[in-house]
C-alpha cells in the first residue's frame, strides 16, 4: 500500500487520547505497509502535534475561530461541543487540507461530532472512507466501519447507518492496540490470582481525578505488602495532590507519561481504572480489572465486558464511593480464584493483532 493517508482526529482533556492513540496506532501499522500518512487535528490539539510527528507522520492543524460561533451546535449531535466550528466550516477546512496534500487513498474519521453529512462533504473521487465508532448514534457514508467494542448486539448496531456495500470490522479482535501490548503477552506467566501489585490508570487526563480515589481507596485497607504503580497522562491537570498521595502510601509508584504501560500491565495482578481503549489493553495481557466509567460512551464495553465475566464493573465514577472500591479490591484479595477466572476471561477476548487486521482489510477493499 504505497499511498498516502489521511487523518481527522482530535485530543484534548474533555475527549482524552484516545481517539489519537488508536489512530496512531493505525497510522504505525499501515507504515509498515508503506503508507504515508498526514493527521489533521484542530489547532487546540496543537500541543500533541510533537507526538504524532515523533511516530513519523506529518500534520496539519486547522484554525480555530477566535469564539465559537452561535449556532454550531445545530444538528450537531451530542458531541457537538467537541468542535470548536461548525460541522461544515470543519469539512470546508478539511476539503482545502485535502487539497493541498494531494491524492490520498483514504480519509479516516475518528471523530464523535463528525458524521456522514461531513463524509459526504469530504468525500472525492479514488478515496475511501474508514469511519471509527463506538457509540452507532449516527450515520456515516464509508467504505469502512470500524468498532473495536464488545457490545451486545454489535452485529446489528449499525444497521441503517451506513451503505449498504460498508464492511463492517466489528468487536474487540479489530482492537487497535500498539505492537508493545501483542509483545507483552507473549511473556505472559500465568496468573495465579494472588493480589500483590495493583495498576492505578484512568487514561491521559482523568479530569474528575478518579485516580486519587483509587489511591486513598488502597490506602484505607493497610495492606503493606501491596505494590501500587499509579500512572497519569503528562496532561493530568491533579499531579500534585496524586503525587502526594503516592509519597503517603507504602509500596505506591507515580508514573507521569509513561510509555510502559503494557509492561505495567503485565506486572500487575489487579487494575484500577475506566473503559475506553484501555479495557482491549488490559484484556490482551489478561489483567484483571475492577473498572468505573468516566463517560457514557464507555458503558456498553464495560457492561459487556461484565457480562463476560471479564471485569468487575461498579458503575459511573461519580456515583462509585472510595469506600466502594475498597470493598472490591478486598474482596478480590480474598477470592483468588475469582481474581484469576476475571483474567483469563479478559486473556480470551483480545490478541493484539487488530490493527493488522483492519490494514488487510483496508488493503483487500476496492477503491
Amino acid at each position: 500500500m504505497n499511498k498516502q493517508v489521511v487523518f481527522r482526529v482530535d485530543a484534548s482533556v474533555m475527549m482524552g487520547l484516545g481517539h489519537l492513540t488508536r489512530c496512531l496506532t493505525l497510522a504505525d501499522a499501515l507504515a509498515a505497509d508503506g503508507a504515508r500518512s498526514c493527521f489533521l487535528m484542530r489547532s487546540h490539539a496543537a500541543g500533541l502535534a510533537h507526538l504524532v510527528e515523533s511516530h513519523g507522520h506529518a500534520v496539519r492543524l486547522l484554525s480555530d475561530p477566535p469564539a465559537r460561533p452561535a449556532g454550531a451546535d445545530d444538528g450537531g449531535g451530542p458531541y457537538a461541543h467537541w468542535l470548536p466550528t461548525h460541522w461544515q466550516q470543519d469539512a470546508d477546512q478539511t476539503r482545502s487540507a485535502l487539497d493541498e496534500i494531494g491524492a490520498a487513498e483514504w480519509l479516516i474519521v475518528d471523530h464523535y461530532a463528525l458524521d456522514a453529512r461531513w463524509e459526504q462533504v469530504c468525500r472525492r473521487d479514488g478515496m475511501r472512507i474508514l469511519a471509527v465508532d463506538d457509540l452507532a448514534d449516527r450515520d456515516h457514508d464509508c467504505e469502512l466501519l470500524l468498532d473495536q467494542n464488545l457490545v451486545q448486539g454489535m452485529e446489528t448496531r449499525y444497521r441503517g447507518r451506513v451503505p449498504a456495500a460498508c464492511v463492517q470490522l466489528l468487536g474487540p479482535r479489530y482492537a487497535l492496540l500498539r505492537p508493545e501490548f501483542a509483545a507483552q503477552r507473549g511473556r505472559l506467566t500465568r496468573r495465579s490470582g494472588e493480589i500483590n501489585r495493583i495498576l492505578i490508570c484512568f487514561g491521559g487526563s482523568d479530569p474528575s481525578n478518579e485516580t486519587a480515589k483509587a489511591l486513598e481507596a488502597v490506602a484505607s485497607l493497610a495492606h503493606p505488602s501491596l505494590a501500587v504503580d499509579a500512572v497519569i497522562g503528562l496532561s493530568n491537570p491533579h499531579v500534585d495532590s496524586v503525587a502526594q498521595l503516592c509519597h503517603g502510601l507504602s509500596g505506591a509508584e507515580l508514573h507521569r507519561g509513561a510509555n510502559n504501560i503494557a509492561e505495567l500491565m503485565r506486572r500487575a495482578d489487579l487494575s484500577i481504572g475506566a473503559g475506553g481503549v484501555m479495557s482491549w489493553e488490559r484484556c490482551c495481557v489478561g489483567l484483571p480489572v475492577i473498572a468505573v466509567d468516566i463517560a457514557s460512551n464507555q458503558v456498553g464495553a464495560l457492561e459487556a465486558l461484565a457480562a463476560e465475566r471479564a471485569a468487575v464493573y461498579l458503575g459511573a465514577a461519580n456515583d462509585v464511593s472510595r469506600a466502594a472500591l475498597a470493598d472490591s479490591i478486598r474482596a478480590l484479595l480474598d477470592d483468588a480464584a475469582r481474581t484469576k477466572a476475571l483474567g483469563e476471561a479478559a486473556l480470551a477476548l483480545v490478541d493484539g493483532r487488530g490493527a493488522d487486521r483492519v490494514v488487510a482489510c483496508m488493503r483487500a477493499t476496492p477503491g
